[in-house]
């Protein structure tokens, strides 16, 4: 049982006890200081009488105690719920013997009753009895005695709501037997105390299905009332009939049981179709939700098949690798689990370049670049590693994912370079098929967001409101990344050579762009730019992206100048776009093409991280090398090649 459902049954008993010691205290001072005002509390109910009120005096304060754990409260325990008894056991002694020890009218003089001055009722008696004994077991560590008093509880509580039943149906004295002498008002605090004592001594099932966020225990927090109150009304409905002649007792018998089962059946059927909802709602997720694991399982198949993979805690903790590590490393699985990655370090790099992927995964960054490891057997191996962090709900780190790629080819160097192109090749497919068929299950979560927040937006608190807005902000966020993903891997996909005017290509680009230029005064300049042998929308999409970036990356206010030149060298045509923006610093001018790569905060700058990454693989498509010349605050050159003889 969790510990907030012991808290909140401990302040339920708490609350419930200082209401009726607070019940019992008035109730009291009102017979001590004979106020004739007791007998109309309730008008025509008989009063409830002093021994009552003290029997519920003592049960609220030994119940309180209770609650406490040190020995002056368990002595106070004991020792009212020993009164409690005392009084209940000479109460029932003088009825069973017909007898009057005087016991009750020696504490106040009850002039008021009819018959048994001061003496609680045989009913009420025995209910104190068998509230006192369970109260004493209650707190037992024997599942087996709270068990045991939960049953007497439940038997107190039966009584009781069979008494408030003949109060509220009027039942005349002669049919009630014995329950008829407890007061209603007497009933309902027996009743309430007894059914908190109930709940607080109840097993975790028990609680779970009245009180768990579960459809059945919706149903019966909604079916339970509802019978009762049909019941109820239809009760008084059938006796006001009889009472007053307005139908004989077959008659009204006969529209009770209509209204009965009409009422019965109404209120089920209602059940049945919200049911029916939820459960076509929750079999719709859960086909999604097969789909999209289905499709992360054959992402994970591809990723184990092609890479190496392995799992860590925080602290570095190796706790999970694939058949591929394990393969390459030579090392078994139960090596490598329990232990860090010393296992495979090759010495190669300084404590330095270790330190510094630390803190940029430590910081929730992810890290990539080229590290070389070493095998059991002790040869030197290369990877290509991308390390990501994973953040809980509370933005803690608490466990790394690794993906590495070999990258190492112990062969002649025509060989790896082919091999190694090959396996770019396949990279790039597999980019490109990965890109394109995550757009499906990412469409499908989103669609069950809008569901969500279309069917139930009502239903669902703010806290749950807001978690689906983060959720759609993360789709969108994905959406973009995969689509960046998926542009990239297309570059050069469907390429054409043609014949291209790269003062004609600017000018377009320009145009294309005349609204945001204007927006932000952005002043263009060029220089003669020459004609190139190349591929026509690659190279429009490696100026658009340099141009555009140079235009969003400007410092506040500043006006954005933007200067594009070129110089014919013997083998190529170097090109250069300068700007006067914000400049990038020189510790991250090597990493600023690598894919997805930000350097500023996203709220900062819109984008994925992807363009310049675009940039780099058309450069390289057209066998030329791009470069970026900066310093933070003071503007950027980005420079690229371009072969002359391209073919």
């Amino acid at each position: 049982m969790s510990i907030d459902i012991k808290a909140t049954k401990s302040r339920n008993i708490k609350y419930m006890s200082l209401s009726a010691l607070a019940m019992s205290i008035i109730v009291i001072g009102l017979w001590l200081f004979n106020i004739r005002a007791i007998l109309y509390i309730i008008p025509g109910v008989t009063p409830m009488e002093f021994i009552t009120a003290l029997s519920f005096f003592l049960l609220s304060v030994g119940v309180l105690a209770a609650q406490r754990k040190s020995t002056i409260f368990l002595i106070i325990n004991r020792a009212t719920i020993t009164c409690v008894l005392i009084i209940a056991l000479v109460t029932i002694g003088q009825d069973l013997f017909g007898n009057n020890f005087g016991f009750n009218t020696s504490f106040v003089n009850d002039t008021y009753a009819l018959k048994f001055p001061g003496r609680m009722s045989l009913a009420t008696a025995i209910c104190f009895f068998l509230a006192g004994i369970s109260t004493w077991g209650m707190d037992s560590k024997s599942e087996k005695i709270k068990r045991f008093t939960n049953f007497i509880y439940l038997a107190v509580i039966l009584l009781n709501f069979v008494t408030v039943i003949i109060f509220i149906l009027n039942i005349p004295g002669n049919d009630a037997g014995f329950l008829i002498p407890i007061p209603i008002h007497t009933s309902l605090v027996l009743f309430l105390y007894s059914g908190y004592l109930f709940h607080k001594n109840a097993t975790v099932g028990l609680n779970r299905l009245v009180l768990g966020k579960y459809a059945g225990s919706r149903v019966v927090r909604t079916v339970v009332p509802y019978n009762f109150a049909a019941i109820m009304i239809m009760g008084l409905i059938y006796l006001y009939l009889i009472n007053n002649n307005i139908t004989d007792a077959n008659t009204g018998f006969i529209i009770y049981s209509i209204f009965g089962v009409f009422a019965a059946c109404v209120y089920p059927f209602v059940i049945a179709i919200q049911l029916n909802h939820s459960q076509f709602d929750k079999n719709t997720f859960e086909k999604a939700f097969r789909a999209s694991m289905q499709e992360t399982k054959q992402y994970k198949e591809a990723l184990d098949a092609s890479s190496l993979v392995d799992i860590t805690d925080a602290n570095g903790t190796i706790i999970s690798v694939n058949d591929k590590f394990c393969e390459t490393s030579n090392y078994e699985r139960n090596e490598l689990i329990g232990n860090t990655h010393k296992f495979i370090n090759s010495g190669h790099h300084s404590k330095e370049f270790f330190a510094e992927l630390w803190t940029t995964i430590k910081s929730g960054e992810v890290w990539s670049g080229g590290i070389r490891n070493k095998t059991k057997d002790g040869v030197f191996y290369w990877v290509h590693t991308a390390i990501i962090p994973f953040i809980n709900e509370f933005g803690e780190i608490y466990q790394f994912l690794t993906i590495r790629q070999d990258i190492t080819k112990h062969t002649l160097l025509s060989t790896q370079y082919e091999s190694l192109k090959a396996k770019n090749k396949e990279i790039e497919q597999f980019t490109f098929i990965a890109s394109h068929d995550l757009q499906e299950p990412l469409r499908t979560v989103r669609s069950m967001i809008d569901i969500l927040q279309e069917e139930y937006s009502l239903e669902l608190d703010e806290d749950a409101l807001m978690s689906l807005n983060f959720m759609t902000e993360a789709t969108d966020r994905m959406s973009s990344l995969i689509k960046g993903l998926l542009d990239y891997s297309r570059i050069g996909r469907e390429k054409e050579l043609i014949t291209i005017d790269s003062n004609e290509t600017v000018r377009e680009i320009t145009d294309d762009l005349a609204a945001i230029i204007k927006r932000k005064n952005t002043v263009i300049t060029t220089d003669k730019l020459p004609i190139l042998k190349a591929y026509g929308i690659e190279i429009r999409l490696l100026f658009q992206n340099l141009i555009s970036n140079a235009i969003k990356f400007q410092k506040e206010g500043a006006t954005p100048r933007i200067h594009i030149s070129a110089k014919e060298d013997t083998n190529y045509f170097k090109f250069s776009v300068k700007d006067n923006g914000i400049g990038i610093p020189e510790e991250d001018s090597r990493n600023v093409f690598a894919i997805f790569q930000r350097l500023n905060k996203r709220d900062a700058y819109e984008g994925t991280g992807i363009g310049l990454a675009h940039c780099e693989k058309i450069v390289h498509l057209h066998g030329g090398e791009i470069w970026v010349d900066s310093k933070e605050n003071e503007g950027s050159t980005f420079n690229f090649t371009i072969l002359k003889n391209f073919i």
